[in-house]
């Protein structure tokens, strides 16, 4: 018994998710990696002579083959600047680090440049430590507002927060970044010489946090063993909740094709000569003898004109246990069950609800 769900009956409203994630310096095998990026000369850039870190486990037949030694790869600080500079500060700000550019704030050629340039403040100097985190562990997007950066590459452990509009700055001085940034960032807010006001940035949709304080938090991300980092933050999922609301109106749905209903479970479905499968009905010539039964099945069947007693009684009604979802290939996409069998009133029309998430 089908029948079709009108679109007015159909809902479907996405809403966010959210997984926490911890990662210190010592996971690299996660794919989160603390970087060190360098401007300088690219003049005669030599992979053997530059600087670099790598991360894995070195595997000597390779380099003998001249391949790539480690097995988790090599990033070199030379041309990671010049990516972090392209792609996130080089049209941002009006001090360009290539000679092609113009003075010209073009933020919206910028990755990340849909966030306000109002509310984010980007300064690159000669050098920046970079958070890595693989796409895979942070979704479509790192969400904002809920990143901990836990860093004890100096003396003094830095707790290092966003502040939701893609700004990193340090715990500490929460009160002189909150100035600095009320005051569309006049440097004459800042207090302890504009310590953590804005230590870098995070690009929220790229998984990168990139530091670019040169002064105290310079070597964030880049320490080891007991110097090393923390990272925790949440990763983002969209997930969709879909809602159908089938109605079944008076007078529909009251008769009911289990076999259960017809005398002596003759069945009511009849099934032409040369349909399959055959071996869902009864043998044709009525074998015994249990499982080790012999004997053919009919080459077609013929439900039954005949009902039992209990179905021809004035307060006679099925019972709706299962709903099912079809597409427009009758393919059954969605299965949903009720807690209790619902008796289907011929009087008046009943409603159900399917909610499911995908």
């Amino acid at each position: 018994m089908l029948r079709n769900v009108h679109p007015q009956d159909v809902s479907i409203e996405p809403f966010k998710t959210y997984k926490r994630f911890q990662f210190n310096n010592v996971d690299s095998g996660s794919g989160v990696y603390g970087l060190s990026g360098v401007s300088g000369s690219y003049h005669n850039f030599s992979t053997g002579s530059a600087v670099s870190q790598s991360f894995g486990v070195y595997n000597s037949l390779s380099a003998s083959l001249g391949l790539e030694p480690y097995s988790l790869g090599t990033y070199y600080s030379l041309p990671l600047y010049y990516t972090i500079n392209n792609l996130y500060y080089e049209r941002f700000s009006n001090n360009p680090k290539l000679p092609q550019s113009t003075n010209k704030i073009q933020p919206f050629l910028s990755l990340g440049g849909g966030i306000n340039p109002n509310k984010q403040y980007r300064n690159l100097h000669g050098a920046c430590s970079i958070i890595s985190v693989p796409q895979e562990l942070f979704g479509e997007e790192i969400k904002p507002k809920s990143i901990k950066v836990t860093d004890n590459s100096t003396s003094v452990t830095f707790t290092i927060k966003d502040d939701g509009d893609g700004n990193l700055y340090d715990n500490a001085y929460s009160s002189s970044f909150a100035a600095f940034k009320s005051s569309s960032w006049d440097n004459s807010k800042w207090t302890a010489q504009g310590s953590g006001s804005v230590v870098g940035n995070v690009f929220y949709k790229t998984g990168m946090l990139v530091f670019t304080d040169t002064g105290s938090y310079n070597n964030v991300a880049l320490g080891t063993g007991t110097d090393g980092f923390e990272i925790d933050y949440r990763s983002t999922h969209t997930i969709y909740q879909h809602e159908y609301t089938v109605i079944s109106t008076a007078g529909q749905f009251n008769t009911t094709r289990n076999i259960s209903a017809t005398y002596q479970r003759s069945g009511s479905v009849t099934v032409v000569e040369g349909a399959e499968p055959r071996y869902y009905f009864p043998p044709g010539d009525n074998p015994n003898g249990g499982p080790n039964s012999t004997g053919s099945f009919n080459s077609s069947y013929e439900a039954t004109q005949f009902v039992e007693n209990f179905v021809t009684h004035s307060q006679f009604a099925p019972y709706m246990t299962t709903i099912g979802l079809y597409n427009d290939n009758n393919e059954l996409l969605v299965v949903g069950r009720t807690s209790k069998p619902i008796k289907n009133d011929p009087t008046m029309d009943m409603s159900f609800v399917l909610r499911f998430d995908v």
